[in-house]
């Protein structure tokens, strides 16, 4: 069933570059490496984004962080998303994504986790509005790719994000990503779009909105706001037809467990490209109870998925309990 048409299709500048549609994958921790990248990219994905990348990890090159930023042709046009808190740093560690193959640096001002606040980076940047601008405008400085910053409604109980985002586009933002949650909300609330619309009205850049983008609906509301794309995060999490769900305005439902199984190889083959046999079947463990939540997995096969040795066993497990 089509839910009426919106321009999701229709292509989009971030600056100077030229994105297909209006449908962005979102960076998430520990999920948006190069086997996930390529995923949404085949799904339909406009803007592909690697999860977020340390700049003082690149600045004391690190070889696992330098490794995330080994980008393929395949996933362009592609963001990476930084963190940190030093203006100077994050300049240069942009730099060194740019010349890894970055069409679009993105400033992580969004993440909630402790560990990351309590260096000054992530959602803790909104609580120093200054601070946020002179490392949005260092970076645009040091970089001729268009800068992005993905902020959420604030850090805790305060909206800052309608006072920030002007600063930030004064800074020499090419777009800002929104997730209307406040930092200390997590993802229990519903996000709160209300906030989005008002940043649209206030700035002269694109802003892409995130938070319960979930079907079809979700999205058109959003782009008949005013909003230049939508970004697809915990819905994709084992559901990458959303992506073509989404472009298609169809409503997204459940595929069967044969093709499930068939996308999980996929996926699986891409992580072994990207980190090897051993490294990828560590991976898969948390991608299975994503790709198979929609089926209610019996006890016998989550236990057995917990315990599957490689990749192949559990193939075997899910082709003996669900098909």
């Amino acid at each position: 069933m089509t839910v009426g048409a919106s321009h999701i299709n229709k292509p989009f500048y971030i600056g100077g570059v030229r994105l297909p549609n209006r449908l962005v994958q979102a960076p998430m921790a520990g999920v948006s490496g190069r086997a996930f990248r390529l995923q949404a990219r085949r799904h339909g994905a406009g803007l592909t984004s690697t999860e977020m990348v340390s700049s003082y990890g690149v600045h004391y090159r690190n070889t696992r962080t330098l490794g995330m930023l080994a980008l393929g042709a395949a996933e362009r046009p592609v963001a990476v998303q930084l963190f940190g808190s030093d203006p100077g740093v994050m300049a240069a560690a942009a730099a060194v994504a740019e010349s890894a193959g970055a069409d679009i640096i993105d400033i992580n001002m969004g993440c909630p986790v402790r560990k990351v606040i309590k260096t000054g980076a992530g959602v803790a940047l909104m609580e120093d509005e200054r601070l946020a601008a002179r490392i949005v405008a260092g970076v645009a400085a040091a970089v001729s790719a268009p800068v992005t910053a993905k902020i959420r409604s604030g850090a805790r109980s305060r909206i800052t994000a309608l006072s920030l985002a002007p600063r930030l586009e004064e800074a020499g933002a090419a777009a800002i990503c929104i997730h209307p949650r406040l930092g200390d909300a997590g993802s229990k609330d519903r996000a709160d779009h209300s906030v989005t619309k008002e940043i649209v009205d206030m700035v002269g850049i694109p802003v892409i909105a995130s938070g319960d983008v979930r079907a079809p609906a979700n999205a058109a509301d959003l782009l008949k706001a005013g909003c230049a794309a939508v970004m697809a995060a915990r819905a994709a999490l084992g559901n990458p037809w959303l992506f073509a769900d989404l472009l298609a305005e169809r409503q997204p439902h459940p595929r069967p467990p044969a093709e499930v199984l068939g996308e999980m190889r996929l996926f699986y083959a891409g992580l072994v490209d990207e980190a090897g046999p051993e490294l990828a079947g560590r991976a898969m463990r948390k991608f299975y109870g994503w790709y198979l939540r929609p089926f209610r997995p019996p006890a016998a096969l989550r236990d057995g998925l917990r315990r599957a040795a490689d990749f192949e066993e559990a193939a075997g497990l899910i082709r003996s309990l669900l098909l």
